[in-house]
C-alpha cells in the first residue's frame, strides 16, 4: 500500500503537464516516524501541488480536493531549499513543517533537514522518488 500511494503521487505528477516534473519522499534518518511524499512542478504558483503524510497505516492526503483532511499551506523549492507547510482542512493549525536543504556534494543531491509533526521534530532525508 505504501508504495502504491507513492507511485500514485508520481503518476499524478507525470500526468499533469502544466506542473509535472517530479517528486520527493522524506523519511526519518533514524527510527520510525512520519513519511512525507510530495509532487512538485515549476510553475508560478506553489511548487508543491500534491503531498501526503504517512504514519504507519494512516495516510493524510493534500491534493486540492474538497474532502482532503490536510492542505498545502505554503511551499518553497529552489536550488538550495525544500520547505513545506501542511495545515488542517480549516487552516487553523500546522499538521507538518518540512525544512530541508539540498546537499549538492552528496550522491543524488538529497535534501536533509527537519520535519515537525505533532510537536516532535524528526531529522529527515528527502530523495527523489
Amino acid at each position: 500500500m505504501r508504495y502504491a500511494v507513492t507511485a500514485a503521487l508520481v503518476a499524478l505528477a507525470a500526468a499533469s503537464p502544466a506542473y509535472a516534473t517530479g517528486g520527493y519522499t522524506c523519511r526519518p534518518v533514524s527510527g520510525s516516524g512520519p513519511v512525507v511524499s510530495l509532487g512538485f512542478g515549476h510553475a508560478i504558483s506553489s511548487p508543491v501541488f500534491i503531498a501526503q503524510i504517512q504514519e504507519g497505516k494512516r495516510i493524510l492526503l493534500a491534493s486540492g480536493g474538497a474532502k482532503d483532511p490536510i492542505r498545502i499551506g505554503q511551499s518553497w523549492m529552489d536550488r538550495q531549499h525544500l520547505w513545506l507547510d501542511l495545515v488542517d482542512a480549516n487552516a487553523t493549525r500546522f499538521e507538518a513543517k518540512l525544512r530541508a536543504a539540498f546537499q549538492p556534494k552528496l550522491k543524488d543531491r538529497p535534501a536533509i533537514g527537519t520535519l515537525v509533526r505533532n510537536g516532535r521534530t524528526y531529522r529527515v532525508r528527502c530523495e527523489e522518488s
